[in-house]
């Protein structure tokens, strides 16, 4: 992330829908590319293989045959003139809470015997509205840019299975995960509604400590580390003054 806008958070909208904080990158794409993956691996791919998911390697792009297959210098210089012109705009949206949304045992087991895990997960519409806000913004962005239809490579696949329309945009929107790990056991004050305290100590167990970032109950649009971290140092002080 070379740069972020975290000052859209807050404001009479969050009535409505859902806040978001934007992060820009020259990193190359690092996201999904046409619903198949994230670059730079997606590009990478395509000129060693021949193929076009990236939807770059044409003649229009790289002043070659479509669909070439390179190597050595040839594979080096063309993703060195790609990527380092690509430009990543990136919404991290909040979810609201949702109570059915949850991880729960399964039937199937593994190898070992044990249930897997069973996850329910839906957005809420105060989130997709929060997604649908940040997609305007998007292209509001993209135009003071001159940013062309060729040029802008947000687009859901036809079987994304987070794929959902929202009213007065053309176009289905989705999302993908941040990779910040959070919730499954659950942080409060009532044993029948959560599993550890505020200090992260199990109810049902007084010697256990469950420490991270499992205990939030939700998350904003921020990443955890800051909270994770001052939550860890509170549990440590309490553990040491039981000790």
């Amino acid at each position: 992330m070379t740069s972020a806008i975290g000052d859209l958070c807050d404001g009479p909208f969050r009535a409505q829908r859902a806040a978001f904080r934007i992060s820009l990158g020259n990193e190359a794409w690092s996201a999904v590319v046409g619903g198949t993956g994230g670059d730079p691996h997606i590009t990478t791919l395509d000129f060693i293989n021949g193929t076009n998911v990236s939807g770059l390697n044409t003649k229009n792009s790289t002043q070659l045959a479509d669909s070439s297959a390179l190597f050595g210098a040839g594979l080096r210089d063309t993703l060195g003139n790609l990527i380092s012109r690509q430009f990543r705009i990136a919404f991290a949206v909040e979810q609201s809470p949702d109570r059915n949304n949850q991880v729960t045992l399964s039937s199937a087991t593994d190898a070992l015997g044990l249930q897997r895990p069973k996850i329910a997960y839906n957005l809420s519409d105060y989130t997709k509205q929060g997604i649908a806000a940040a997609f305007r913004l998007k292209k509001l962005i993209f135009s003071k840019l001159g940013v062309t239809s060729e040029q802008d490579f947000t687009k859901t696949a036809d079987d994304d299975p987070a794929a959902f329309a929202v009213d007065g945009i053309d176009q289905k929107l989705t999302y993908g995960g941040a990779g910040h790990v959070m919730g499954t056991y659950r942080m409060g004050t009532d044993p029948k509604t959560s599993v550890v305290d505020s200090f992260q100590r199990s109810h049902d167990h007084p010697n256990l400590y469950l420490v991270g970032s499992g205990t939030f109950p939700t998350v904003g649009t921020a990443n955890p580390t800051i909270t994770l971290s001052a939550l860890a140092l509170r549990t440590a002080e309490n553990i040491a003054h039981n000790l």
